[in-house]
């Protein structure tokens, strides 16, 4: 056997012991939590109650039921219901082992439904966490590690890659900007929006079951300025295969009909060799 094919043959065994671990992996939502804060620092307490109601409105005025149309609110969210009302966000620094705050962290939550979905991530490394609830009895005494019900309510590691697959979404950056959640300002400092700007910045997932987000060497007028973002869940907006620079005034101010058209086409090529 020559060497190119030993290093092929290497290579695709390689990739093959790296799929088994993250389809056998049957690690539990505490053991992913206490993976998480090994590097992100302990879990805050998170509460319904700290959390910021996202404004949903027509024409300054507050709507009066949900819509799935984004014509029909000012600020719409990116997918699923476009016009959605009683979404809460919340934000909160970091913690040291020592109780003072970690600005190089910052946790992120998304009280939807009955449902939480929270994502921690390390500005410094890129290093990012995903968590998920379907259902809170108690949206402001959420779980947490040291809870014997911990296991009960979080999904695990392998429920967050096979039903949620964060990652399919979150390709780009940990975190989407839309016109809704873009309406809000950081409490603590409202000359910044409450949903943190990574920009180009590292950006990795935490835990073994995880797809690392794609990245391409592609380089051109598009990637010069924005990631590649592969999927077509973005339906209530043209964002298409390009993550926009935030913040979002509104959901029709893009117009893409006739910028790039070249290497926006190599970009859609690019992603259709993902299998996404």
């Amino acid at each position: 056997m020559n060497k190119s094919k030993l290093i092929v043959l290497i290579l695709l065994t390689v990739l093959a012991f790296n799929s088994c671990r993250k389809t056998d992996s049957n690690r539990t939502a505490l053991e992913h939590a206490y993976d998480c804060e090994s590097v992100l620092g302990p879990l805050p307490d998170f509460k319904y109650d700290d959390a910021v109601e996202i404004p949903m409105t027509k024409n300054g005025m507050t709507l009066l039921h949900n819509s799935d149309n984004p014509d029909d609110c000012d600020h719409p969210f990116a997918f699923n219901g476009s016009c959605e009302l009683g979404n809460r966000m919340g934000r909160y620094a970091g913690i040291n082992p020592d109780g003072t705050e970690n600005n190089d962290v910052v946790f992120i939550t998304f009280f939807r439904g009955s449902g939480l979905g929270v994502i921690g991530h390390k500005y410094s490394t890129g290093q990012t966490c995903f968590f998920e609830i379907d259902e809170l009895s108690d949206p402001n005494n959420v779980p947490t590690p040291q809870d014997s019900d911990y296991n009960d309510y979080w999904a695990s590691p392998r429920q967050m890659t096979e039903v949620f697959n964060c990652v399919n979404c979150h390709m780009a950056s940990p975190f989407l900007h839309t016109p809704a959640v873009d309406q809000l300002r950081n409490p603590n400092d409202t000359s910044e929006l409450m949903l943190p700007l990574t920009g180009m910045a590292p950006y990795l997932v935490v835990g073994e079951e995880w797809q690392q987000p794609h990245t391409t060497t592609l380089q051109n007028s598009c990637t010069s300025c924005h990631r590649p973002q592969c999927t077509d869940h973005f339906q209530n907006y043209p964002l298409d295969e390009l993550v926009m620079p935030p913040p979002f005034e509104n959901a029709t101010s893009f117009d893409h009909s006739s910028i790039s058209n070249a290497d926006r086409q190599a970009l859609r090529d690019w992603c259709t060799t993902l299998n996404l």
